[in-house]
C-alpha cells in the first residue's frame, strides 16, 4: 500500500468531510471497543465547522493507527488526547515516550526496542505517514521518554 500511495498508483476517494466529527466519531470507535472500554481518551473539537476533501477509508486508517499505537504501545492508564483544529489534528499521550530512533520511527519495518512483546510488523506507522501524505498534510512526531509522544499531523 505504501508503494502505491507515494506513486500515486492508488486514486483516493475523495469527499468533503466535516472533519471535527470525523475525528471524534473514531474515538468514539475505539471506546466502544471491549478491548479499550476503559481507556482514557478525552477529545477536543476547535474547528466545528471545518471541511476538507478526504478519502474517508483511508484516513480512518491512518488516523487509527497512530491511535491504537498510542494505546497499544503504553502501559494500562496512559491518557492520550486527540485535538482536531482549523489546521491541525494532534494525538498526543503521557506514555512511556518511544524508544530508540525517533527518526526511524516512519521507516517500512522498524519496530522500536519496546515492541518485542508486541505482535505488529513495523508497517503501521509508515503507512500511516503515507496515508496523511496523499491528502497533502505532513506528520511531525516528537517524543521524550517517561514523558509522552505527540503526532501532530498538518494539513495545508
Amino acid at each position: 500500500m505504501t508503494m502505491r500511495l507515494r506513486s500515486q498508483q492508488m486514486p483516493l476517494q475523495l469527499k468533503e468531510t466535516r472533519m471535527e466529527p470525523f475525528v471524534r466519531e473514531l474515538v468514539i470507535d475505539v471506546l466502544n471497543e471491549p478491548a479499550y472500554k476503559e481507556a482514557s481518551i478525552t477529545f477536543t473539537g476547535k474547528a466545528p465547522q471545518l471541511t476538507r476533501q478526504v478519502d474517508q477509508h483511508l484516513l480512518k486508517r491512518g488516523l487509527l493507527n497512530f491511535l491504537y499505537n498510542a494505546l497499544i504501545h503504553n502501559k494500562e492508564g496512559v491518557s492520550v488526547h486527540v485535538t482536531v483544529t482549523s489546521t491541525f489534528i494532534f494525538i498526543e499521550d503521557n506514555g512511556e515516550g518511544i524508544q530508540g530512533d525517533v527518526h526511524q520511527i516512519f521507516d517500512r519495518y522498524y519496530r522500536s526496542s519496546n515492541t518485542t512483546n508486541i505482535n505488529g510488523t513495523g508497517l503501521g506507522m509508515a503507512i500511516a505517514r503515507d496515508i496523511m501524505e496523499a491528502h497533502g498534510a505532513t506528520v511531525e512526531l516528537t517524543s521524550q521518554i517517561g514523558k509522552g509522544t505527540s503526532i501532530k499531523i498538518s494539513f495545508d
